[in-house]
């Protein structure tokens, strides 16, 4: 999962392997209780996302032991200094399906980023030999985007959480998850013409998970950013590249991790991606869009991005 050897007790819904040697991260149930306060201590938080109910509320705190990833009313996650033991705890009532969503989503966004590395908002595919990511907010398209795109003969890489490394000669997009998970409206748009149900499953978060074929090997040289827009208005597929500066400022409208309060890290998380929008293409596409189907294909896309 992004390059990191994952040991938990939640299911996690990904390929089971045997390693030598021992994980790069353990996910373990704590019987410690939910720290109960009414909002987090301003004073060791570097990421929050707090006073915006409804929604999903969290923050991240350093600790005297690490860091703790909290969700208000969910789950806590508490990850030791060294990045690598994790225990987790759920609220009461709270099913651990949705803690499992969290930690492979949000939980594993921050350790990526706390490690170092360019994390993006973002489900990717291997097609032609190449790396392509869908970029964007929840809600924009791009797991919808990546599994039409396996539909039409690609491989899964990843869905929503997408590590790119900078530091070899091209940035490379890592191997993430077996799985794409879609809202109700998004899994009745991808399955036209496919028998996705065969392949699904219900997610703790009230989506469908689905099984494509994957790409678990090494990782991916990534050849193009799409960011989605999606559009009833239009009837054809419409792609415009921007220029380095433009593709910061969109792709940094689309966080995967937002609160950051840390500047230091703020600063770190620019300066990646800003390093991305210098050397890789990213385009922004209007979509037909609108169940039952659309009116884009595969070989359409690819056609528009010169491939």
């Amino acid at each position: 999962m992004h390059g990191c050897v994952v040991e938990s007790d939640l299911d996690l819904h990904l390929r089971a392997i045997d390693v030598n040697g021992p994980p790069a991260m353990t996910l373990r149930q704590s019987a410690d209780p939910l720290w109960t306060a009414s909002g987090p201590d301003e004073h060791d938080v570097i990421a929050t996302i707090w006073n915006d109910p409804p929604g999903l509320r969290y923050f991240l705190a350093r600790t005297p032991g690490g860091y703790r990833l909290h969700f208000d009313g969910i789950a806590e996650f508490d990850i030791a200094s060294d990045l690598v033991e994790v225990a987790w705890k759920a609220a009461p009532g709270q099913e651990r399906a949705l803690v499992a969503v969290l930690a492979s989503g949000t939980l594993m966004a921050f350790r990526l980023s706390l490690a170092g590395h360019l994390v993006l908002h973002a489900s990717a595919v291997r097609v032609r030999d190449r790396g392509l990511a869908f970029v964007g907010r929840s809600g924009m398209g791009k797991s919808t985007m990546a599994t039409m795109m396996c539909a039409g003969g690609a491989q899964f890489l990843t869905d929503d959480v997408a590590r790119v490394d900078l530091d070899k000669r091209h940035p490379m997009v890592w191997p993430g998850g077996v799985e794409s998970r879609l809202r109700p409206d998004a899994a009745l748009m991808a399955a036209d013409g496919d028998p996705w149900g065969r392949n699904s499953r219900a997610t703790g978060d009230g989506r469908t998970a689905v099984s494509l074929p994957f790409w678990d090997h090494a990782p991916v040289s990534l050849d193009a950013v799409v960011i989605p827009i999606a559009s009833r208005a239009h009837s054809e597929l419409r792609i415009e590249e921007l220029n380095a500066a433009n593709a910061l400022v969109w792709m940094g409208s689309c966080p995967r991790i937002a609160g950051w309060t840390d500047n230091g890290i703020r600063a770190q998380e620019f300066i990646r991606l800003a390093a991305l929008a210098r050397r890789v293409p990213v385009y922004v596409a209007t979509v037909p869009w609108g169940p039952p189907s659309t009116a884009w294909n595969a070989d359409g896309l690819l056609e528009n991005l010169g491939w």
